[in-house]
């Protein structure tokens, strides 16, 4: 059975406390890791560190966010005023695009995108008609492009080399100069310094993501110093527009989150913590250097905030995409102004209704394209559209089916489980799905790797899958470390600490957590309970289970296509209470409370 930690039942108590003695108490952090309430809900921001400018906190950023997200199934680039939170799209016709880079005059973005078939470097006026030039050519895949102060060159990552590199180019695209060739670690993610000294960039060659930079005017190849000189996770630099401080991410305080430190005669001081919510990322700094934006990860979204670059508490852009990965800012206000909407043509929900007087909403619905490894091939009829439409998606992105074999969908309604698995399983509902632990066929092995993200004080994996072409036309280059659950990796090298990370592998992968989620599938976190703990028992982690909630509690789950008479006696509160669960899980998942459990009514709206 899977109980959870005392971390989630300190939520649920946060919850009560508020509830009882603050009814009009903003949602706060605690709430949401227990409620996983809707998009609109967001934690309370609170900072540690002092304010040294409190004028900053009630000044209004200036220019524009040009955001990379996903919307429809697409990665597209966008437009948003960051006081009016209006958005428009941008670069359109050339989706799939990312890695959005503003040009110093303000009036080009530069951006990658695969409207040809590989990952190019694309430039683009942002008041033009739409219309981009190609820059890259034949070096399979190209991303991140950031100009230089002058806006002559531009620095970009690169595959043409059997690794990832950081290159130079003029801004039409020609003379093209490797800068870490000699290097054979992944080098990415440039940041050219507004002086034009330093270009600043993530690398690998230590064994973990630290921060280096080289002479933006070096001859290849380049000598890189380390910024970052630690033991920590460090990437995604980024320059004050005064080249006097780097904002960079860091797990150094064992959660990722934006940090700023000074640039001192090539070395980084005094590095201090601006953002406390467990998953920040991908910071930008504003013209003026008095802002930071910022993508931060909610378990449902990954929305821009915006920070002071003295600390305080983080605001919201709202009014746009869900999933965010990444921000540049322009110094130009906001081209039109208008609402953005985010629709969806991905599927159609089309549930089997079931009989009057059946006592349930809607049948279980058999899938015939899925074959399971033992269980039954059926889900709730509510979310098999979206199942289907999954599957012909990843089918379509990775080159084959991965979804055609798995290994768990509906169970039996009387399934009793042991300690790896939960009586109350989302798969009585017919909405979860175990996936194949790996991928191999005739023409992939070891086809399946897996990200570990200790996010909001629980460990997640990504699950990346290898594309069946590895010439750039499908996938990305992988640049996190796989984890390792090897035994020698849990047991030997990793001491009981469920493994250690592998080397980053050369070639294309597609991301199937991101794909799932487009389509309603959400990963859950791994168990780190004493009956069953991920890094003593590899059945813990979990990678391979989604499921699709649509915010229900178990129960209500259940109530779509069981009659209340079918779970009389698996949700009897008394009897699974005996049986070892305890009462706040009980009230999680939505079981009828009997008048004895009286006092977790507490916990309702």
């Amino acid at each position: 059975m899977r109980v959870f930690s005392f971390r989630f039942l300190f939520g649920v108590i946060t919850l009560s406390i508020l509830v009882l003695v603050a009814p009009a108490f903003p949602n706060t952090f605690a709430a949401e890791e227990v409620t996983r309430p809707s998009a609109e809900t967001e934690p309370l921001y609170t900072s540690p560190q002092p304010i040294s400018n409190p004028q900053s906190l009630i000044s209004l950023p200036s220019g524009r966010l040009i955001v990379s997200a996903e919307s429809d199934g697409k990665w597209t680039l966008f437009a948003a005023d960051p006081n009016q939170h209006a958005w428009q799209k941008l670069a359109a016709n050339y989706a799939p695009a990312r890695d959005p880079a503003i040009a110093p005059d303000g009036k080009t973005l530069a951006f990658r995108s695969k409207r040809e078939g590989t990952w190019e470097i694309y430039t683009m006026a942002l008041e033009g008609n739409g219309n981009a030039t190609r820059l890259t050519r034949g070096m399979i895949y190209n991303g991140a492009p950031v100009w230089s102060p002058d806006g002559k060159r531009i620095a970009f990552e690169s595959y043409a080399r059997g690794d990832l590199d950081i290159w130079v180019m003029n801004a039409d695209g020609k003379q093209l100069v490797n800068l870490t060739d000699r290097e054979k670690a992944h080098d990415f993610a440039p940041a050219w310094s507004p002086d034009g000294k330093w270009i600043a960039f993530t690398s690998w060659r230590t064994g973990t993501k630290q921060i280096f930079i080289v002479a933006a005017d070096c001859k290849a190849p380049c000598q890189a110093i380390n910024l970052s000189q630690n033991k920590f996770d460090e990437h995604s630099p980024a320059w004050s527009p005064d080249s006097t401080k780097l904002a960079f991410v860091s797990d150094r305080e064992g959660q990722r989150a934006i940090y700023v430190a000074d640039f001192v005669n090539g070395a980084l001081q005094n590095a201090r913590r601006l953002t406390f919510s467990g998953w920040d990322d991908a910071p930008a700094w504003s013209p003026d250097g008095k802002w930071i934006a910022f993508v931060s990860a909610r378990p449902t979204r990954q929305p821009i905030y915006i920070v002071s670059a003295e600390g305080g508490i983080p605001r919201l852009v709202e009014n746009g995409p869900t999933i965010a990965v990444s921000v540049a800012w322009s110094r130009e206000g906001i081209v039109s102004t208008g609402e953005f909407t985010n629709g969806n043509t991905l599927y159609q929900e089309q549930p089997d209704l079931a009989p009057a007087g059946s006592g349930r909403l809607y049948e279980l619905r058999r899938i015939n394209t899925i074959r399971l490894e033992s269980g039954l091939s059926k889900v709730n009829s509510r979310v098999a559209d979206s199942l289907l439409a999954l599957q012909a998606r990843v089918k379509q992105e990775v080159g084959y089916d991965f979804l055609a074999t798995v290994s768990d969908l509906l169970r039996p309604i009387d399934y009793r489980c042991d300690n790896t698995c939960d009586t109350l399983s989302w798969h009585k509902s017919g909405r979860a799905v175990d996936t194949r632990l790996d991928y191999s066929d005739a023409r992939i092995s070891s086809g399946l790797e897996v990200v570990r993200e200790d996010r909001h004080g629980e460990t997640y994996w990504r699950v990346y899958l290898r594309a069946n072409a590895q010439d750039g036309t499908q996938g990305e280059p992988l640049k996190d470390a796989p984890w390792d659950f090897s035994y020698r990796a849990r047991w030997i090298v990793g001491k009981g600490e469920g493994g250690t990370r592998k080397p980053v592998p050369y070639g294309f992968y597609v991301d199937f957590t991101e794909l799932a989620r487009q389509y309603g599938w959400e990963r859950i976190s791994a168990n780190d309970s004493e009956d069953l703990d991920w890094k003593t028992n590899k059945l813990g982690a979990e990678y391979w289970h989604y499921q699709k909630t649509h915010g229900l509690a178990w129960y209500q789950a259940m109530r779509e296509v069981y009659s209340e008479a079918e779970l009389k006696s698996l949700t009897d509160w008394n009897i699974l209470a005996r049986a070892g669960y305890d009462p706040y899980l009980l009230f999680l998942k939505g079981i009828p409370m009997p008048p004895a459990a009286w006092r977790w009514n507490v916990l309702g709206p």
